[in-house]
């Protein structure tokens, strides 16, 4: 008796804009028709997740990304300083996204969200769409927590940034994604946001530990030591070095998948 034949669940990390990394992935996988089963993702990875999840095209979503208020994080954080709100993300996924629910998604979606007042990571996949990726990806200090019925969520990456455990299945591949390569650096820390950077990647890093072990084909491109959290503008690059990394693991893939 042949066995059944497997399919591949994508797991993709927070990374700010080093997360326009998957949507360069995506389309590759998308030219060799590899689609995947089921998708998760943290910050930026659940809003790549998302919008692919939802019919989204990879070229259709890095549009939405390169929008003139997201490649700035001025407009993101507002003029008068101090933490600022989501708007401009919310905009743009309802834009593109033309339902709010979990249940109409083209392939099932899980967001990790951490709760401030538990302290513990969450894995959505059901209630309202929007403000669970939006609450995923609300870096601390620089945005507002979201209200999510009575308690208070923040960026999913802080307690997990890459969720590949939860989509290990029967005769399921997972591929866990990270766009974020951490390394020693020689940064002079003597100003706000390179220390909070910093600090973020620190802490996300220690969530990646079990996660990696779920994964059977785990994809960390040393290029993008090289990208920062806020560099938008430079979008198109990591988009395109996404897309090169993705030529080399499509043949994994494949063999895994048989």
């Amino acid at each position: 008796m042949r066995n059944s034949p497997k399919k591949y669940a994508l797991a993709l990390s927070g990374g700010g804009a080093r997360g326009i990394f998957h949507a360069g992935f995506l389309q590759a996988l998308d030219e060799a028709r590899l689609r995947p089963a089921a998708i998760s993702g943290a910050s930026m990875g659940a809003i790549v997740g998302a919008f692919y999840a939802s019919g989204v095209s990879p070229k259709e979503m890095l549009k939405a990304i390169k929008t003139p208020d997201i490649l700035h994080i001025r407009s993101w954080i507002g003029f008068k300083g101090g933490l600022g709100s989501m708007k401009v993300l919310r905009e743009q996924l309802t834009a593109f996204i033309h339902h709010n629910s979990f249940e109409a998604l083209e392939i099932p979606l899980t967001v990790s969200v951490s709760n401030l007042n538990t302290g513990q990571n969450e894995l959505l996949t059901t209630g309202d769409l929007i403000e669970a990726v939006v609450a995923s990806a609300s870096i601390p200090i620089v945005f507002m927590p979201v209200k999510i019925d009575s308690d208070y969520y923040l960026d999913g990456g802080l307690t997990l940034n890459l969720p590949a455990a939860c989509l290990k299945a029967e005769n399921t591949v997972v591929v866990g994604l990270d766009c974020n390569y951490f390394n020693q650096v020689d940064t002079s820390f003597t100003s706000f946001m390179p220390v909070v950077e910093r600090c973020l990647h620190i802490a996300v890093q220690n969530t990646l530990r079990d996660q990696i072990n779920s994964c059977d084909i785990y994809v960390n491109s040393p290029e993008m030591e090289d990208f920062g959290t806020f560099d938008f503008e430079q979008a198109n690059t990591i988009f395109e070095i996404g897309y090169e990394t993705a030529s080399r693991f499509i043949p994994k893939i494949k063999e895994a998948i048989g």
